[in-house]
């Protein structure tokens, strides 16, 4: 089969959150199954072209019609870490190339509209002058979701694309391109097709994600759980009732990770290597963790890490709320990300003014594989999960975590049961402060018993969350759409 896998983040080139990890993950395993994918993302200007060897190629001028204006774009190309897996970037310094973020925080709503239409639009572009007509487009998130539309609408009678199938994938359902009526000029549906009930108006707002869940042919969410939990009105986000409406297109795939990425095995991003047989090196590493980070060097004190985009989905109001509390324990908390400013503060505040509590505000991959290599519980108190990437790579890592009973959080930690010895983690239920603390200090009594705990590290090393068993699923989803199973 031929896939074009389009994706507003493609990792290691440009990550801001999990959409990074499956698109620089899923189309290798794909491709390894024996199908022609190739990958389209923009080209912003926070890419390292000269570390990733990606050049502009000799490919006729990419111009798309957006509103009275013909946008144009240029091309060049890569590919995937360790694969043959082409990918292609898509080059307007207006829109992408001028700045060093992939998501800017200070330009307009309607601009980042914008953005992402022409992204979008030139996507189906490319793929015609490519001459790579697709059996199946493969769509994610958002920025993304005019795709089906244009397939239904203004490439209806294109030849190699008209024909074309499209997947929709929910890897957040909270973000959904919303913006006013007037957008449609821009991207070029008339207002009589587009502006209605059961197209993209909702709530007197153009909503993108809405008519992607309409017209494309199968929708995906990356777990199990988050496709029946976005069905309710408690994490619909308001769209519940079309996603029930389309419910019989709906699926809900299990993300991967890449262990050849998260190994500490083999990974040279942290102190000393271990394995599953042989966890002296975790020791290693927790010791020079805490060294790290100005905290007592003691393998008695537990360690809690926390990798998180500083957001209010990640439960982080949970966090500051048992705060004080957590000061007084004889525990550790290292926490690394970025995000709302709020949270940011929050978290500077607690390091400057506490003895067991410090953060590292910013983006940094090898100081977060140190602290899931060198922490002993990894923190997930989520308000909600689609799936979760952090708990597989610290479960990778043999760091245990402790998570909220939601989305992709039920579906990939065990919880520990003292009966059997089973288990990978630790969870708790309602969201709200007291069951959290609680949970916190049920895995510090357990952390006391070293052989328990030891057992549970091996239980969650052993997991196998590979992408060979997703990327099945999705290949079967891509033949059942073009009707070949």
């Amino acid at each position: 089969m031929k896939i074009l896998f389009v994706s507003a983040e493609v990792s290691p080139f440009a990550k801001v959150g999990g959409l990074a990890d499956v698109a620089g993950s899923l189309p290798k395993a794909i491709r390894k199954a024996g199908h022609d994918i190739k990958v389209v993302m923009p080209l912003y200007g926070c890419i390292d072209r000269a570390k990733y060897n990606i050049e502009f190629i000799d490919f006729p001028q990419i111009v798309v019609q957006m509103g009275c204006n013909d946008i144009g774009l240029g091309v060049a190309k890569g590919y995937l870490p360790d694969s043959d897996v082409e990918v292609y970037f898509l080059a307007n310094d207006g829109y992408f190339g001028n700045f060093g973020w992939v998501y800017p925080q200070w330009v307009s709503n309607r601009f980042e509209q914008e953005r992402y239409a022409v992204f979008s639009k030139a996507a189906l572009e490319f793929t015609r002058l490519l001459n790579f007509y697709p059996d199946i487009i493969h769509c994610n998130d958002w920025h993304t979701a005019t795709i089906p539309l244009h397939i239904r609408h203004n490439f209806k009678f294109c030849p190699g694309l008209s024909g074309a199938k499209t997947i929709f994938t929910i890897h957040n359902l909270a973000y959904q391109g919303r913006y006013s009526k007037d957008i449609l000029d821009f991207i070029g549906f008339p207002p009589d097709w587009a502006w209605r009930y059961d197209m993209l108006e909702c709530c007197g707002e153009v909503n993108m994600m809405k008519g992607a869940i309409k017209k494309a042919d199968k929708i995906t969410t990356v777990s199990p759980t988050y496709a029946d939990e976005i069905m309710r009105s408690e994490y619909g986000e308001g769209l519940d009732e079309v996603l029930r409406d389309n419910r019989f297109k709906v699926c809900g795939i299990l993300n991967g990770i890449d262990y050849s990425l998260f190994n500490p095995a083999t990974s040279n991003k942290i102190p000393q290597n271990y394995s599953a047989k042989d966890l002296k090196g975790k020791a290693a590493c927790k010791a020079a963790l805490q060294k790290e980070f100005r905290l007592e060097v003691n393998p008695d004190i537990p360690v809690f890490g926390i990798v998180s985009r500083l957001v209010d989905q990640k439960g982080l109001d949970l966090i500051a709320a048992i705060a004080h509390e957590f000061k007084q324990m004889k525990a550790q908390l290292i926490v690394l990300g970025s995000g709302d400013g709020w949270y940011e503060n929050m978290f500077r505040n607690l390091g400057l003014n506490s003895n067991n509590i410090r953060d590292y505000i910013g983006y940094n991959p090898s100081g977060a594989e140190k602290i899931y290599a060198g922490s002993d519980v990894f923190l997930m108190p989520s308000r909600f999960e689609p799936c979760g990437i952090s708990q597989l790579i610290a479960m990778a890592f043999g760091t245990l975590p402790l998570v909220r009973e939601t989305g992709g959080l039920v579906d990939t930690v065990q919880n520990y049961n003292p009966q059997t010895g089973e288990g990978t983690g630790f969870k708790f239920w309602n969201y709200e402060a007291n069951g959290f603390l609680n949970t916190i200090r049920w895995a510090m009594d357990v952390y006391k018993d070293k052989k328990v705990w030891t057992k549970l590290v091996k239980n969650a090393m052993s997991q196998n969350f590979s992408w060979e068993e997703s990327a099945q699923k999705y290949i079967w989803l891509y033949q059942d759409a073009c009707g070949l199973k």
